[in-house]
């Protein structure tokens, strides 16, 4: 699905409205589908239940005073916070709170007693749901707002987001100074790039979207070729695995990696390549680390090949690469191979020859910039996989200025290069040749150790040689690489998680998907109205 900005998502509904579809059907599908995943999100949540809402007088609070209304009729305890006056409120929020039951108890108070009188009302509540802001704020946000929202964080009930945790900007994920920490966020029509985006990312929890029936011709003609996934649809990227398959069948892999300074990259990819489903791995190394890379990776095929002195990869004879390649799937080149001349070179004519799909990472892309090449590929699958410093010294700009337009850069190199491009980073986006863009929603900072890298590189070349596109590989190697990343946190400390237990919980991702594959999302509490 694509990823709107404010501005974008602003234009949508005025041309909904303007096509005929009133601000207040709107309003009221979006709260119908709020409450409908909100208790699927809340399984043991039940009537009489008590929920406490916090609304705006914006549209985000109107959304807040539908679910309260549709809350109480299904027999919950509903109790609402209202931030403004009557008079004071959007017209379509007017509507929907004049049209709250007498059974919804509804409390004001004076601006100075928004965060005291909100931590009373939250506090003996078993649902917190923040409906204060929508999409359009710029944070710096003030006094009352930063103390009532410190009141949300303050309090241990879980709290739901209506559309975007409050004081988390739309556009930028800026929080400044604080924002609510939701559970979950439940966001309307399409997912906004502020919840993709740090810091904001950390504030949502588990991201939902709902459809309330925005048509694809309106999208299309206001939203960035920018897309998000749910984790449903990774799921049906997943290779297929008959129950007959033997190794070959399941996809053979060639790593050309690691050199003396570095030999654990080479065997980090490994690991990655092994963990990805991959049927046989070989893992091809200079020969002075052919010992240390078979009592590591005794699942892996060696290869030792010939070595410059700096103990690097020598440019191979045409003949000898030739039996490498022979009955391999899909290549991984890079992590480790240091800075030789020699290698740089071999590295560059390779990429230049070589047609079976391929991931490339590290140094062999930073290969290019070192030779002044400007990349080409012979291969019509190509991953590259840098990060903001490596891209920085193949284009000749600084890293800073990568950060700041990787949105923009990224789809570009990748349409220009004929490549998919997955730069890494919080997030990491993954560019296409087509020139659109997509937000990888995994990971976090369990990530940020040296290694990491590697068992990426080798886990999208594993899925290449299993058949995926490089356009399916790098998504799905993304995405199960983040999550992987998130559960070794869980089991330890996202301070302390090793690169190679990032390939350990490889499989726990996998099983993740799998169950989604096979059962599909949990299913709906059935209808409601």
């Amino acid at each position: 699905m694509r990823v709107a900005t404010a501005s974008q998502m602003a234009k949508i509904d005025r041309q909904t409205i303007t096509g005929g579809i009133p601000g207040e059907e709107l309003m009221e599908r979006a709260g119908r589908e709020i409450v409908r995943r909100l208790l699927d999100l809340f399984p043991d949540l039940a009537p009489p239940g008590r929920i406490a809402i916090c609304c705006g007088k914006g549209n985000n609070g109107g959304d807040g005073f539908v679910i309260a209304r549709l809350l109480d009729s299904l027999g919950f305890q509903v109790t609402v916070l209202v931030l403004a006056l009557p008079e004071d409120l959007s017209p379509d929020a007017r509507l929907n709170h004049d049209r709250l039951p007498a059974s919804v108890k509804r409390f004001q108070a004076p601006r100075d007693e928004w965060a005291a009188r909100w931590a009373e009302l939250s506090g003996s509540a078993d649902l917190a749901v923040d409906a204060v802001f929508g999409t359009g704020i710029t944070p710096p946000l003030r006094e009352p707002y930063v103390s009532l929202i410190n009141a949300f964080n303050s309090q241990l009930v879980p709290t739901l987001a209506v559309d975007i945790p409050s004081g988390v900007c739309g556009d930028t994920g800026r929080v400044d100074p604080v924002a609510v920490r939701a559970d979950n966020t439940i966001t309307v029509g399409l997912p906004k790039r502020g919840l993709l985006l740090p810091p904001g990312r950390d504030y949502v929890g588990q991201v939902e979207v709902v459809d309330i029936g925005f048509e694809s011709e309106t999208i299309d003609k206001h939203v960035s070729n920018h897309h998000y996934l749910p984790a449903e649809e990774y799921a049906d990227l997943l290779p297929h695995r008959p129950s007959d398959v033997h190794k070959y069948r399941c996809g053979t892999v060639l790593i050309l990696a690691g050199s003396r300074a570095f030999g654990g990259a080479a065997v980090l990819t490994g690991l990655g390549a092994l963990r990805s489903g991959a049927g046989l791995v070989t893992v091809a190394v200079p020969a002075g680390l052919e010992i240390p890379a078979r009592v590591t990776l005794p699942e892996a095929l060696i290869a030792p090949l010939r070595e410059t002195p700096q103990g690097t990869i020598a440019s191979l004879p045409s003949e000898e690469l030739a039996v490498l390649l022979e009955r391999k799937h899909a290549v991984a080149l890079g992590p480790g191979l240091g800075d030789d001349p020699q290698t740089n070179g071999f590295v560059v004519k390779l990429l230049g020859s070589l047609v079976l799909p391929v991931v490339v990472d590290a140094d062999g892309f930073c290969a290019f910039g070192r030779t002044g090449t400007e990349p080409r590929f012979a291969a019509s699958e190509v991953v590259l996989t840098p990060h903001a410093g490596e891209l920085a010294r193949v284009i000749g700009i600084k890293p800073a200025t990568i950060e700041k337009e990787r949105l923009e850069l990224v789809p570009e190199l990748a349409e220009r290069w004929g490549v998919t491009l997955l730069l890494k980073g919080s997030p990491a986006v993954i560019g296409f040749p087509d020139g659109s863009l997509t937000f990888n929603p995994t990971g976090d900072d369990a990530l940020a150790h040296g290694g990491t890298g590697d068992v990426l590189t080798g886990l999208i070349a594993g899925l290449l040689a299993q058949g995926c596109s490089g356009h399916d590989a790098a998504l799905l190697g993304a995405y199960l690489h983040g999550k992987a990343g998130e559960i070794a946190a869980v089991n330890v400390s996202r301070r302390s998680v090793l690169a190679r237990e990032v390939a350990d919980y490889l499989g726990d991702a996998f099983a993740d998907l799998e169950e989604l594959q096979l059962f599909g999302s949990p299913q709906s509490r059935g209808e409601l109205w």
